[in-house]
C-alpha cells in the first residue's frame, strides 16, 4: 500500500477540494505525464523553464486519482485537488513522514563515482534476505528525485536503499533529513563539481555530511587507506564505522584477488573474522571496491553472509556504466559513457589496461564541472593513459585536447583529437581491428554513447 488520501491530508493539513474520502489508495505519485499510471497522485511541480500545472489536463486523460497543486492555481477538475505552498516542498514533507511511517532500514550510498553500482549491489544482497527491498531507480538521486523514490515505497518494505547525489554544500544534509538513513555508505571522493568547491577537502565534508547525518546508533562505512578516510572517520564519530578495501586494515576486504576473463574471483572478509569466496562479474579494482562498499552496508543491515555473496555474484554491469560489448565487427566496446571524473577515469583506464586483446584504444571526451582544475586533471591522465599500455588515443571536447597535446610526442601512442563525438561517427570503425579492446568514457554533456552505437553498429 502506497500513500492515502487520509495520510497526505494529515501531513500536509492542506486546502482539500472533491474530498470525500480519506480512503482513497494512490498508486503512487507522478511528475511527469508520459510516464504516469491510472491511479497515481499527479504532483504538477514548477520550475525556473517549466510549470506542471500546464500538464493537468493531460495527467487526468491519464487516470490521475488526484492533484497536488499550488495554492493559487486558477483550475478545477473532478478529482480530489490537494492545494499546498509550495509542492515540492510538500512532497518533501509526505515523504519523510512516509519514510517513518514505514520505518525501514534505510541505507544512503553517496560518493563521486560507484553510487549507482553500489546502490543496485546493496539492492540484490537485501533481496536475497529479505522479502520487501526497496531501491533507487536509475539515479533519481536529487531533491527530486528522493521523495519520489521515498513515496513509491510500499507500506510493508523492510529495507531501502536510496542514492543521494550532490552539486554543493548542504545537500546531502537535506536529502539525510529527509531519508533519515540508518546506514551511510561514502564510496569515494574524487575531484568533482569543482566549479563549486574550494578543495577536494570541500567536496569530502560534502560527502561527509551523511556520516553526520546518521543516528548516533548508526553505522558509516566508507573507504580504508585513502587520503580522505581520517576525515570521514573524524565526521563519523561516535558512530559505528566500517571500512572497506582490499588493504589489511579494512574491516571488511578482498583477499586473493583473482582477475579471469572478465570476472574478479576472491574472498570476501567481513567482521568478526567471517569468510566466503565469491565471483563478480565485473572487473577492474573499482568494481572490486564497490561490491566491498555494497557487503558493508549489507552486513550492516543484518544480512546473511551467505546472501551478500548470492547477491554479490547475481551483479551484471549496465549500459553506459562500464558494460562489455562484443560487436559484430569482432572488437569489444567497453561501455563506460554515463559520466566521468579524473576518479572514474582512472579506474576505467586500470581495467583497460587488465584487458588482452590484439591493442587497447582509448576513446575519451572531456571531464566537465572540473573548475580552475580542468587543464591539470586533464593532463593528469597522461600516466593512466600509459600504464593501461593504450596504442591508441582517440579525444574529444575542448578540454581534453590538453591530454592530447600531453601525449602527442610518446613514441608508443598514436593520437588524434577532434572538437565534436560526432567528428569521430564513421570514423572510428574504419580505424579498429579484430580483437581490439576499446574503451568510451566521458562526462554525460559529452554525449559519448553515439560513439559506442556506432561502432557497436556500424558495417565495415
Amino acid at each position: 500500500m502506497k500513500p492515502d488520501l487520509g495520510f497526505i491530508a494529515r501531513t500536509l493539513n492542506p486546502v482539500m477540494e472533491n474530498h470525500t474520502t480519506d480512503n482513497l489508495d494512490l498508486a503512487g505519485v507522478s511528475i511527469d505525464t508520459r510516464t504516469l499510471t491510472p491511479g497515481q497522485l499527479f504532483a504538477a511541480l514548477k520550475g525556473p523553464s517549466f510549470d506542471g500545472h500546464q500538464f493537468i489536463p493531460q495527467a487526468i486523460k491519464g487516470g490521475a486519482s488526484a492533484l497536488l497543486v499550488e495554492q493559487d492555481w486558477q483550475g478545477s477538475a473532478a478529482v480530489p485537488v490537494i492545494r499546498v505552498q509550495g509542492v515540492l516542498d510538500a512532497l518533501t514533507r509526505l515523504a519523510r513522514a512516509w519514510r517513518q511511517k514505514v520505518n525501514p532500514v534505510v541505507i544512503a550510498v553517496t560518493g563521486s563515482s560507484g553510487k549507482t553500482t553500489v546502490k543496485e549491489m546493496i539492492a540484490l544482497c537485501l533481496g536475497q534476505h529479505f522479502t520487501r527491498v526497496h531501491a533507487t531507480r536509475g539515479n533519481l538521486n536529487n531533491h527530486i528525485g528522493l521523495p519520489l523514490t521515498l513515496l513509491a515505497m510500499s507500506s510493508d518494505c523492510q529495507t531501502l536503499v536510496v542514492e543521494m547525489g550532490m552539486s554543493a554544500a548542504g545537500e546531502i544534509s537535506h536529502l539525510a533529513w529527509v531519508a533519515q538513513p540508518t546506514i551511510g555508505v561514502v564510496t569515494n571522493v574524487h575531484p568533482a563539481h569543482m566549479a563549486a568547491f574550494a578543495s577536494l577537502e570541500d567536496i569530502a565534508r560534502a560527502k561527509g555530511e551523511l556520516l553526520q547525518a546518521l543516528p548516533h546508533d548508526g553505522v558509516a562505512i566508507y573507504p580504508s587507506q585513502r587520503w580522505e578516510t581520517p576525515l570521514l572517520s573524524e565526521m563519523a564519530r561516535p558512530r559505528l564505522e566500517l571500512s572497506f578495501g582490499t588493504d589489511e586494515k579494512a574491516q571488511v576486504s578482498a583477499r586473493n584477488v583473482v582477475t579471469q576473463d572478465g570476472k574478479v574471483g576472491f574472498d570476501l572478509h567481513l567482521p568478526p573474522g567471517i569468510m566466503t569466496p565469491l565471483h563478480l562479474d565485473a572487473p577492474g579494482q573499482h568494481m572490486l571496491a564497490n561490491a566491498l562498499a555494497a557487503a558493508a552496508a549489507a552486513h550492516a543491515a543484518q544480512t546473511l553472509l551467505t546472501a551478500i555473496a548470492r547477491g554479490l555474484s547475481q551483479f551484471r554491469l549496465q549500459k553506459g556504466r562500464g558494460q562489455m560489448i562484443t560487436t559484430p565487427n569482432g572488437w569489444f566496446v567497453i561501455d563506460d559513457t554515463y559520466n566521468a571524473n579524473p576518479g572514474s577515469m582512472t579506474a576505467a583506464l586500470a581495467r583497460l589496461g587488465d584487458e588482452q586483446g590484439s591493442r587497447r584504444i582509448a576513446v575519451l571526451g572531456d571531464m566537465l564541472e572540473l573548475g580552475e582544475m580542468s587543464k591539470s586533471m586533464h593532463e593528469g591522465l597522461a600516466t593512466a593513459v600509459i600504464d593501461a599500455g593504450v596504442s591508441r588515443l582517440f579525444t574529444t571536447g575542448k578540454l581534453m585536447h590538453h591530454l592530447a597535446d600531453s601525449l602527442a610526442r610518446h613514441p608508443a601512442i598514436q593520437v588524434d583529437h577532434r572538437h565534436d563525438a560526432g567528428d569521430w561517427i564513421g570514423v572510428l570503425p574504419g580505424l579498429c581491428q579484430p580483437g581490439d579492446r576499446i574503451l568510451v568514457k566521458g562526462s554525460r554533456g559529452m554525449k559519448m554513447e553515439r560513439i559506442v552505437e556506432d561502432l557497436c553498429n556500424h558495417a565495415v
